[in-house]
């Protein structure tokens, strides 16, 4: 049976012409690529506030939380998952696996649930949450690892992979046991994402789920893998396996999106601190996972970051009838080149072409000090992004912002037009009657498209179960 293909995206309320007429202006004005190397954008006046703190340190129960990740159900519904660090910041210790769930847009949260953890010793983390659009089954992979204290110094242990699900939108979990096969026995390190993982649309493998990875092995390699999946997450196999001696820069922490070719891009966080312009590295996938390609990973010039976890997120195909393609990447920017390890800035970068150059928005989320991120696209055609953010810390709490695609182009407010709108009925759920002319005109202005044309896939919740 044919995969049946998703796009979730793109619906708001009806507009007032003054307000389709300026997110118009700025449309043509303010997001057209930028042809040769041309100046930076002047920063703007002020960042995008944080909506709400779905993770405060020092708040309910634990000291810090890190390792942030975001996906939105076929439904609508954000998932904020965490690791939430028992006594400190630690990377080793007692840390739990947590998610609150969000049904209007990222605004306010449910109470948290605990996933994995809570009154046991040791370490659970590095979420990596992916959603199948065709069930609405959300799966979630993470590591886990055990810990001992030998002169007062922690230390990690043997590190598995582990899996679980939930079929109704979040709100209960089933374990999906451990993932063995995963592991190959000679890697001594082995970790999922962390971030999102996302769905194939196109090609041969449409459908498949996609995860990413890194490793350590016996011998002394180090590296990057993809982990996928043909069944709606019920079954997980190793796929492309790319290292390198591990004193050599190699990839970890890794990012994945779709190109409009059906092939993979991988963006990753690099082991090479002292260069002075490869900041990050990339790969490909030219077979939906398998394998990448014989290039490797090779640095991408001018993606100026720190060593940091970072997002991607398609946000433009021009096989989705858009007129160009667009890709986002979130990370903190390199503000000062002569500190490598400073994550501050947390910044939205674009690529209109498919991740072969970079370029800054003018828009940035947080000038503080600010550490991993995960982008995701909701209901409204807003932007979500989960973030690390602290005081004196790069990390501790966990922000969610949104904001529109005018906005990070320096155009119309963030939500003045964008505000999720209510089903018809009291319903729970999206349908068809819900796509009526004014919300048309309103999710084409939002998304760059001629008032006449209808949203190429206009975000329709499924009924419920049953």
């Amino acid at each position: 049976m044919p995969v049946q293909e998703y796009r979730r995206r793109r619906r708001t309320p009806a507009l007032s012409w003054f307000a389709i007429l300026t997110t118009v202006a700025w449309a043509v004005l303010s997001t057209a690529p930028a042809s040769g190397a041309g100046s930076p954008p002047e920063p703007p006046a002020s960042p995008e506030p944080a909506i709400s703190t779905p993770f405060a340190h020092h708040d309910e129960g634990y000291a810090c939380y890190r390792i942030p990740a975001l996906v939105t159900t076929p439904r609508g519904t954000l998932l904020a998952f965490a690791e939430a660090r028992v006594t400190d910041c630690s990377d080793v210790g007692n840390i739990d696996l947590v998610v609150k769930r969000s049904t209007d847009g990222g605004r306010t949260w449910d109470a948290m649930t605990v996933l994995r953890g809570k009154g046991t010793r040791g370490g659970y983390g590095n979420p990596v949450p992916v959603v199948d659009e065709v069930s609405g089954r959300v799966s979630l992979l993470y590591a886990y690892n055990a810990w001992t204290s030998e002169d007062g110094e922690r230390r990690r242990g043997s590190r598995s992979l582990h899996s679980m699900y939930s079929g109704d939108d979040g709100l209960t979990w089933t374990p999906g046991g451990v993932l063995g096969p995963l592991k190959p026995v000679d890697w001594t390190w082995v970790s999922f994402g962390p971030g999102h993982g996302v769905q194939l649309r196109r090609g041969a493998h449409a459908g498949r789920l996609i995860v990413p990875g890194d490793h350590d092995t016996a011998d002394g390699r180090s590296g990057a893998q993809l982990y996928y999946s043909d069944d709606g997450g019920m079954t997980w196999h190793l796929g492309a396996v790319y290292d390198v001696p591990d004193d050599e820069p190699h990839p970890g922490e890794l990012t994945v999106v779709e190109l409009v070719d059906g092939s993979l891009y991988v963006n990753a966080r690099t082991t090479d601190l002292d260069s002075t312009s490869h900041y990050r590295l990339a790969g490909h996938s030219a077979d939906g996972g398998l394998t990448f390609t014989r290039e490797g990973f090779a640095p991408v010039a001018g993606l100026a970051a720190p060593p940091v976890s970072a997002s991607l997120l398609r946000l433009r195909a021009t096989d989705e009838g858009d007129p160009r393609n667009r890709l986002l990447l979130s990370a903190p920017a390199r503000p000062v080149p002569q500190i490598a390890t400073r994550r501050r800035t947390m910044t939205i970068r674009t690529s209109y072409d498919e991740g072969r150059t970079w370029q800054s928005t003018a828009s940035s989320i947080n000038f503080a000090r600010a550490g991993y991120s995960d982008l995701t696209e909701l209901i409204t055609g807003e932007i979500g992004l989960l973030y690390e953010t602290g005081g004196k810390s790069p990390h501790g709490t966990v922000k969610f912002t949104a904001f529109t695609v005018a906005s990070l182009d320096g155009g119309v407010p963030r939500h003045d037009f964008c505000p999720a709108p209510r089903p018809s009925g009291g319903s729970s759920f999206w349908g068809a009657a819900d796509r009526g002319p004014g919300v048309v005109r309103a999710a084409a202005t939002v998304n760059r498209r001629t008032p006449s044309t209808l949203p190429r896939s206009s975000p329709i919740r499924r009924p419920p179960p049953g």
